[in-house]
């Protein structure tokens, strides 16, 4: 798979633009259903935040640089068509990790999920998340 990036130099601030598929995965397509858009705070920590073909919010939250990935990594926040919260919680390098708070569209809340901390490296390993590859 071809990643296409667009690194643009702002008053110091690196800003990156990558294109993502319905699933939210890194695509070359040039008609993406959302752009990650992620702004260096420092090292290889950035800011991201996710947006849909007509500029809507759709998520935003940390992501840490390994290798050639961006990975999820922090709190994060994802937000229906309107803007209403749908989901929050913490990411450890591309993983869900303990209790996410979930919303209906009314931002009535939902039953929270726990995803279990313990089982974030077995996952990673799995997914070859840290795995840096060009395919």
């Amino acid at each position: 798979m071809s990643l296409f990036i667009t690194t643009v130099a702002e008053a110091q601030a690196e800003t990156i633009k990558i294109q993502l598929d319905a699933m939210m995965k890194v695509t070359a397509d040039p008609n993406a259903n959302y752009n990650l858009i992620l702004t260096k705070v420092a090292g290889e920590n950035y800011e991201g935040i996710i947006v849909d073909y007509s500029n809507q919010i759709k998520a935003k939250g940390r992501y840490v640089q390994r290798g050639k990935k961006y990975l999820e990594d922090g709190h994060f926040t994802f937000y229906y068509l309107k803007g209403q919260i749908e989901s929050e919680g913490e990411y450890d390098r591309g993983v869900k990790v303990g209790y996410w708070e979930r919303y209906d569209q009314n931002g009535k809340r939902k039953n929270a999920r726990y995803y279990p901390a313990e089982s974030a490296a077995l996952i990673r390993e799995a997914m070859m998340l840290e795995k840096d590859d060009d395919n």
